[in-house]
């Protein structure tokens, strides 16, 4: 039976699951259904013999017994109808006045709305027998909001044109719209989609398959001819299931296609029958075909069938074994290379499919024919941990499951889907009972499964991992180790510090160093040094103030500022994180916060006699200080409910040998599993595993995209329902674990991952964290230092500092400004030297205007001229109200005037002229010049307090200090 899983939109048929059976006949599970297995057969055709199918969002398409596809559109609540349009164009003469006779360069009678495109109403036609059209063409009675007059038609001068609704004593051409509509009406019933040719034995296909172009509305549907040929569809769409045309994809030459399968971004991959696989570059929303294939070698055994998700592709090669890619699909992509790193999975597999979102795999077991699921899957571990019985209450006997399902988030979720198949050799009438219970229910001959039922799949997490040949030389190595317990004897953790400001807020984060793009959450400090950003339930961000080194205004907008952190793993290289926020005031009021804790620590920081300015304005004062690593508590973050994710907490010094980590953790009474993670970017040096339903400790690690052996010896010391002190340690080849209630118990596992790599500690399961303390690594013989830099209240475009502690700045109105304290000796501001301080800037516009011989100089110029009010350069448009202020800090103190003050010089009204737009501007007009332009100035202000003195009386455009030492002056002085 060959199945695919789709969303409705009726909500009897969320979830819904199709399949095929033996006969030809197409059937559909709902867990919902009031039948007792909860399939129902859909209409059907006599004359259709259905082979396989593949569907999206409710809509199957299949091929049939004739190799020709054929689409089924279930009844919905709102119909599919598709409005036409078209444009009636006429013109005035003297002699008909307004008629259809046009002038030879005008555009059609009837046409689209640019005039282009013929669209005779006797062109319009229905696509096929499925469609019926709703009434008569119909004209639009209104125009720009207003109400037209019984005709509807619109005038203007000339093609093209603005449009009026009044006829004036100049309209020569006018124009009206007419529409109707047209319905899909072939609902709940098998339509046949056009073949390639006339003849449809010429060619016709063996496979198909659909998935959705990234997040738009249209779909991608690829099949396969019996030629080996590819083909795609054009124009499908939720509205128009059935398409417009075929177009021939033309693959290498020596090459022919046995399957096809698209991918969750809507990229279509292509079997050979060599085994390797193409793929289709060049896919843009306006081209939905591609333009380029290219070849990539598959794994050993040769290629038999592919399943492609957003960033996962899983495959089953000719004997049986299943691969996935090391990589993600983005790096084929990416890849210049032919070759692809693939790596094995444990089981011998008939087919296999993966979700869209990647989430969700499912096979069918070669040997038993069972439909298997893929547990573990995560981010982080995108191939999964265990191979389990996806429907453990049905009798199997031998199905198989193909290319694409579904794009649900969850196991037990429920979504859009695009699914394709491929037909399994089975015997005749395979049965099973998809019954639960006592309920026998009816029985269902399956030929074949595309797809699979979530909903009907237990919800549960199991962490099983995959077990392969214990490594004998580590299993050794673990057993004959001793370890000394009473070196352990440490006091109890601390628990953390109460709050003592407290605030959240909605922002979005860009991770600069990362070159990520941004991500809108929630920010929040809590115990006043720990800033967390909430990108989702089970993702967050989190970083200590005290590891911030500076806090700088990304522009004079005063809505995001960015942050420079410490970062203990790549010295000299800082994390850059940007916040912006919804207005100025929650952007200063949140930097105020973090420069005041981040920088309490900083009072006996070491001066450096380097200042910064930024484009905003700002200047910060540099130094350097001396980084202490004391040991820390971490806040407790207290997840969502039902969030599996129980804690989760940068190392922001690492775990480098001779670290310590203690933690405090109760196990609830109703506890199966919960494990610790030791994570740097994408592995796992660390797997602590403690599993109450089997009474083992498993540990283990996460390299590469691979999970490695497990190792479960040792005592099980955990009951349900206890308090646990809990201490890692980083030895040089060993992580050791101390786990203590009234005995001590000790677990050591040997390094695989270099312990310097560790970035994060995780806590994730039935497991509550009590309290945590954090001692990292602190070496005697190093001496850390870390460049830091601290706002000081100002606004400056230019800075220069002399070596015995002197700064001047230049303001943005030239103005002199002197630093009031000596920048080698504190950071600290004294209010006795805090003045006010202020700076002015001016904003300009341009005015432009052209000649003609009616009005003279007027702002109404060419088509093709700039706009009536610009910048210098006449490109972009600025009128005056377009000009805002750069932050709540600054006021206008002048209104619009005319600026007389141009270099070029301007006659009495401030006016320039030229001879045409863009050219030299003179002050005087000649009998050449057709166009004219005039500056426009407004003054606004900056005012503050800061430790600043202004100089009185002078305006400067460069500055630079340099300060005489001691001994040349006096040298200086004894030759004179």
């Amino acid at each position: 039976m060959a199945m695919s899983m789709a969303s409705h939109h009726s909500n009897d048929q969320s979830g819904a699951l199709y399949g095929v059976d033996y006969s030809g006949r197409v059937w559909t599970f709902n867990a919902n259904s009031k039948t007792s297995t909860g399939w129902s057969m859909l209409p059907v055709n006599n004359r259709l013999d259905i082979k396989r199918l593949t569907s999206i969002s409710g809509i199957v398409w299949a091929i049939s017994s004739d190799h020709q596809i054929y689409v089924f559109v279930p009844k919905r609540d709102v119909p599919i109808r598709v409005r036409e349009e078209v444009y009636e164009n006429e013109r005035w003469n003297p002699v008909n006045n307004f008629c259809d006779q046009l002038l030879p360069t005008d555009r059609p009678h009837f046409s689209d709305e640019t005039g282009l495109i013929n669209r005779d109403k006797s062109y319009i036609k229905l696509p096929s027998d499925s469609w019926q059209w709703e009434s008569d063409w119909q004209i639009v009675d209104t125009f720009e909001n207003q109400l037209l007059s019984q005709d509807g038609w619109t005038y203007a001068i000339d093609f093209p044109a603005n449009y009026k609704s009044e006829k004036s004593w100049n309209s020569m051409v006018r124009r009206r719209k007419l529409y109707h509509y047209r319905r899909y009406v072939a609902h709940n019933r098998w339509n046949k989609i056009e073949a390639i040719y006339e003849d449809h034995t010429k060619e016709p296909f063996v496979d198909v398959s659909v998935s959705r172009y990234g997040n738009s509305e249209m779909f991608c549907l690829w099949a396969v001819s019996v030629l080996g040929q590819i083909y795609f569809r054009s124009e499908v769409s939720e509205n128009n299931p059935e398409g417009s045309y075929w177009h021939h994809i033309e693959i290498p030459k020596g090459l022919e296609a046995c399957q096809v399968g698209v991918s969750g971004q809507g990229v279509p991959f292509i079997v050979t029958w060599t085994g390797s696989f193409l793929f289709r570059t060049g896919l843009t929303p306006h081209n939905l075909s591609g333009s380029d294939w290219i070849e990539i070698g598959g794994p050993t055994g040769g290629l038999f069938q592919v399943s492609v998700g957003e960033n996962t592709m899983w495959a089953i090669t000719r004997d049986k074994k299943c691969w996935t890619l090391k990589g993600t699909v983005q790096d084929v992509f990416k890849s210049s290379s032919s070759a692809a790193e693939w790596l094995e999975i444990p089981g011998k597999l008939k087919c296999i499919s993966v979700s869209r979102n990647d989430q969700n795999v499912l096979a069918v077991c070669d040997e038993e024919g069972v439909v298997l699921v893929r547990y573990g899957i995560a981010d982080d571990q995108r191939h999964g941990q265990q191979w389990k019985e996806a429907f453990p209450e049905v009798s199997w006997d031998s199905i198989s499951v193909c290319s694409r399902m579904s794009e649900v988030d969850s196991i037990d979720g429920s979504g859009d889907t695009s699914t394709a198949s491929i037909r399994p050799d089975l015997p005749p009438q395979t049965q099973f009972n998809l019954s639960s219970g006592s309920e026998s229910g009816d029985t269902v001959s399956l030929c074949w499964i595309d797809g699979a039922c979530l909903s009907a799949i237990k919800s549960r997490h199991d962490g099983d991992l995959e077990v392969g040949p214990w490594r004998e030389e580590i299993l050794t190595n673990l057993q004959s180790l001793k370890v000394g317990t009473e070196k352990f004897d440490y006091p109890n953790a601390v628990e953390s510090r109460a709050s003592s400001w407290s605030k959240s807020v909605k922002a979005r984060m860009i991770h600069k160093s990362k070159k990520e793009g941004g991500v809108n959450g929630e920010l929040e400090i809590s115990n006043n040094d720990t800033l967390v950003f909430h990108k989702s339930m089970q993702n967050s961000w989190i970083c200590s103030v005290r590891d911030v080194l500076s806090v700088i205004l990304d522009s004079e907008a005063c809505i995001s500022f960015s942050l420079r952190i410490r970062n203990s793993f790549e010295d000299g290289r800082a994390e850059i994180v940007s916040f912006r926020f919804s207005n100025e005031k929650e952007c200063e009021e949140w930097r105020t916060a973090i420069v005041e804790i981040s920088l309490k620590p900083q009072e006996q920081c070491k001066l450096a006699n380097l200042w910064l300015t930024t484009d905003a304005g700002e200047i910060h004062q540099c130094g350097q200080i001396k980084i202490a690593e004391t040991p820390s508590e971490m806040d407790i973050i207290t997840p969502a409910a039902g969030d599996n994710l129980k804690f989760h907490h940068p190392l922001v010094r690492g775990f480098c040998v001779g670290s310590e980590l203690r933690i405090d953790i109760s196990i609830p009474a109703d506890a199966e599993r919960f494990a610790f993670n030791f994570k740097g970017n994408d592995d796992t040096a660390f797997h602590f595993n403690p599993r109450l339903d089997v009474s083992q400790v498993v540990r283990n690690s996460y390299d590469k995209g691979e999970w490695g052996e497990e190792e479960r010896d040792g005592v099980f010391p955990f009951l349900k329902g206890q308090n646990y002190e809990i201490l890692f340690q980083c030895s040089e080849t060993h992580f050791i674990t101390i786990v203590t209630k009234k005995h001590k118990f000790v677990f050591a596992f040997k390094h695989r991952i270099l312990p310097r790599n560790i970035t994060t500690f995780t806590a994730v399961g039935d497991v509550t964290v009590n309290s945590i303390r954090y001692d990292p690594a602190n070496p005697e013989d190093v001496e850390r230092l870390e460049f830091i830099s601290n706002p000081i209240p100002g606004h400056f475009w230019k800075l220069t500092a002399a070596s015995n502690g002197m700064v001047w700045t230049l303001s943005y109105d030239m103005a002199v400004w002197v630093y009031l304290l000596n920048s080698k000796k504190s950071l600290k501001l004294e209010s006795n030297v805090i003045g006010p301080i202020h700076d002015e800037k001016v904003f300009h516009t341009y005015e432009n205007q052209r000649w003609n011989p009616i009005s003279s100089f007027t702002s109404h110029g060419l088509p093709t001229d700039r706009h009536s009010w610009t910048d210098e350069t006449g490109r972009i448009k600025l009128e005056k109200e377009d000009i805002k202020l750069p932050s709540n800090k600054w006021n206008w103190v002048t209104e619009w005037e005319v600026d007389f003050d141009l270099k070029e010089g301007v006659d009495k009204d401030g006016w320039q002229y030229a001879i045409d737009f863009p050219a030299s501007y003179h002050p005087k007009k000649n009998l050449r010049d057709f166009v004219r332009r005039r500056r426009w100035k407004r003054v606004c202000r900056f005012t503050t307090d800061g430790p600043w003195n202004l100089v009185q009386n002078i305006k400067l455009v460069d500055i630079c200090i340099w300060v005489r030492n001691f001994f040349e002056m006096k040298n200086k002085t004894k030759n004179v």
